[in-house]
Parts: C-alpha cells; structure tokens; sequence
C-alpha cells in the first residue's frame, strides 16, 4: 500500500504519525511513515471515541439489542446467553474508549496552551 511518487494522494495529517491517503482507483489508505506501515483500516490511533467503541463492539460476540418494553440486553452468538447487564467485555471497550477520549482532548488543551 506504499504510495509511490505520484501514486497515492495525501489527504491529510493526522495524529501519531499516521497520515490519510488516497490510492489511484481512490480508496483511502492510511501511512504512518516512521513506521513504514500503511493500511486499509482505520487505525486505533487515529480513531474517536465512538470509533474505537463500534469497532470493539463489532468485533464482539456480544450485541446489544432492546426489548419491547425498552430495556437494553445483551446476547452472546458464540455461547448463545441472554442477560441484561452489560458484559464486561463490552464495559471494558466502552471504558477504553472513553479514557482515550480524554487523553486525546486533555493532549489537544496541552498544545493549545
């Protein structure tokens, strides 16, 4: 996915050393060039809070869906259980993601000041 010269467009800078590109049939890559490195997927590093939340939600077993009367629960495809409360694996994605999203807008107020 290496971008030669004239291949692949810049998009724009982004955080840790990742940068947004697009390919000549205009997919977007991603390069982090002190790395070496490039991608398809969004990287982590590059994520928001909700990204990197539906991106660990994705990947898991576990979904949450809403009962008719309103109430949220949670099924597991892989060991077919039903419960209401959420399983530590989804809180623990949600918790992640809300720590990085604090740890990227308490980065921005630093070089703000």
């Amino acid at each position: 996915l290496k971008s030669s010269s004239g291949g692949g467009r810049r998009v724009a800078p982004m955080n840790h050393g990742w940068t947004e590109h697009k390919s000549p049939d205009g997919r977007t890559y991603y390069y982090h060039k002190e790395r070496g490195v490039s991608a398809w997927e969004k990287p982590p590093e590059m994520m928001n809070a909700a990204q990197l939340s539906a991106a660990a939600i994705s990947t898991s077993a576990w979904k949450e869906y809403t009962a008719a009367s309103g109430k949220k629960y949670y099924f597991n495809s892989a060991t077919r259980t039903t419960q209401w409360s959420m399983p530590p694996e989804l809180k623990a994605a949600a918790d992640a993601a809300a720590a990085l999203a604090a740890a990227t807008a308490a980065k921005a107020a630093e070089s703000a000041a």
